[in-house]
Order: structure tokens, then sequence, then C-alpha cells
């Protein structure tokens, strides 16, 4: 039985090495991302107030945003820190508050060549001030963002962000007029992304 098999080993087996030895190799024409994200840019926090029927109204702060995540563990799970800063877009003299947030919490990526998309969810908490209301001197209060976004690679070290989150700060203030201004729904980001 033996005899019969030795033809047939000895023909498939000079085959096989060649594409087992090369199944081995490792080739570094495309190294894995970079774990480590730097981000800075511009954002945009927009909110809806005085609903009726026929209007909601709308407002939004201008501002930047800058962001680094660590991973965790793996290449797919990070630890976020967020920072922003927002101001008032009316030219306004009675109401012109500036609100910053820090935020942490988790974040989760998927590489898809250069590129990658995220989802994260991060607390923390936002600060805003005003110089002319009395009741809104200084504010601390919680602040939550929950949402995705992607990195468009442009090299293995660079890539463009483009983010949106359901964003809420928690403001209370007497005024309702006043509350659903500084409280919002929304965030918009895009920038500049260092991977390293």
């Amino acid at each position: 039985m033996l005899r019969r098999l030795f033809p047939v080993f000895a023909l498939v087996l000079p085959l096989a090495m060649p594409s087992s030895l090369l199944a081995q190799a490792t080739f570094p024409s495309n190294p894995p991302l970079p774990n480590f994200d730097l981000y800075g840019g511009f954002s945009y926090v927009f909110t809806q107030y005085g609903g009726t029927l026929n209007h909601v109204g709308t407002y939004g702060m201008n501002g930047w945003d800058a962001s680094l995540k660590l991973p965790l563990f793996t290449s797919w799970l990070g630890i976020k820190g967020d920072v922003s800063g927002r101001y008032n877009n009316e030219s306004e003299p009675d109401f012109n508050p500036h609100s910053y947030t820090f935020l942490l919490g988790p974040e989760v990526s998927i590489p898809l060549g250069r590129s990658t998309i995220f989802v994260h969810g991060l607390v923390g908490s936002s600060r805003v001030s005003d110089n002319v209301l009395p009741a809104l001197r200084t504010t601390d209060t919680l602040a939550v963002a929950v949402g995705g976004g992607l990195d468009a690679g442009i090299s293995r070290h660079w890539a463009w962000r483009v983010t949106g989150d359901y964003f809420n700060t928690h403001y209370d203030q007497t005024n309702n007029n006043v509350r659903e201004i500084l409280n919002s729904n929304g965030r918009i980001s895009t920038g500049p992304v260092f991977r390293f």
C-alpha cells in the first residue's frame, strides 16, 4: 500500500512546499495602521428650540474639537479623551456664552485599508461662562456624546476625520429659552488626524 502512495507523495510534496513557505512569509507591503490617534479640527454644535407646529428654531455655535485615542488591549478597542470649545455665532451684546467640554469614554474602530470607521460613547463635564447674564456666570454640568465617524486615510500616518454625535449638555436655567439654546442636540466635526 505504501509503495503505491509513494509516487503520489513524491509528486505532490515538491509542488505543495513552495506555497506553504509563501504562506508563512510576511511582506511589509501593507503594514497595519498605528493604534494611537491625535485629532484637532472644526466643530459645530447645534440645537432646536421654540418648537411650534409650523416652525422650529435652530441655533448653533462654532468652535474647535481635539481628541486623543489610546489602545486598550487590542487594536480595535481604545479609550478616548475629547476636549472642545464653542463660542456664540451671533453678535448680540447681551448673550455671548463660551462653552468648554471635557469627555472620556470607549471607542471601537474597524480598519478598512488606510481608512477607519469608529463609534464612541463619551461622558464628562461641560462648562459655560458668560459675564453678561448674572445667572450664567459659570455653570458646570453633565455632558454626553454618542456617535461615530470616518477617518479617510490619506497615508499611513495621516487621515481626515468626519464625525457626528448626539451631543447633549444638561444646563439648568430658570429662563427656558436660555436653557434650550445652551443645551445642544448634536455636534459635527471635521479635521486632520495624526496616527502614531
